[in-house]
């Protein structure tokens, strides 16, 4: 009777122990970012052919610092598409490893969007409009901006994404 109770105690532990293990699992494992970019990019049917680089390239940290001055070592993994044409269209999406470096993600994006602003204003003023109405916001470990004529489309695709 003892060897069962201790048997059965064990077995719960265990099912407690995955199921906790799942839930606080980092999302970002399970997640294409290939995937999660191609439905961004397919959410808004006017963008120009798009160029992108992501975390698989052979120098991700390089291609990084387009987008971001973070430490590369916070980060998951990322994808940036952005126009070949040269418009101000551009979606982004950085996966930190851990969620408290989320607003710093945040806050570097903000950046490259004024960054972008400054550019445009030089030799595209007709973009400036467009990357001022750039949208960048967090959930959970992730960090977005999207520029783009359907924006509230790209994000929804983002979340519907995340959320699958």
């Amino acid at each position: 009777m003892k060897k069962r109770k201790l048997t059965i105690c064990i077995a719960v532990c265990l099912m407690v122990i995955s199921v906790l293990s799942v839930g606080c699992s980092n999302s970002s494992d399970t997640v294409s970012m290939f995937d999660l970019r191609t439905a961004m990019e397919e959410a808004d049917t006017t963008l120009d052919e798009m160029m992108s680089a992501d975390s698989n390239a052979d120098n991700p940290e390089d291609l990084f610092a387009y987008i971001s001055e973070m430490d590369y070592d916070k980060v998951d993994k990322f994808f940036v598409s952005y126009s070949k044409s040269g418009k101000a269209d551009e979606i982004a999406v950085i996966a930190v490893k851990d969620a408290a470096d989320v607003s710093e993600a945040e806050k570097t994006l903000k950046d490259h969007v004024q960054n972008r602003i400054n550019v445009f204003s030089q030799y595209a003023p007709d973009q400036v409009k467009r990357a001022e109405k750039a949208e960048v916001f967090t959930s959970g470990q992730y960090a977005v901006l999207i520029i783009c004529d359907k924006q509230d489309a790209v994000k929804k695709a983002f979340t519907d994404f995340i959320n699958q």
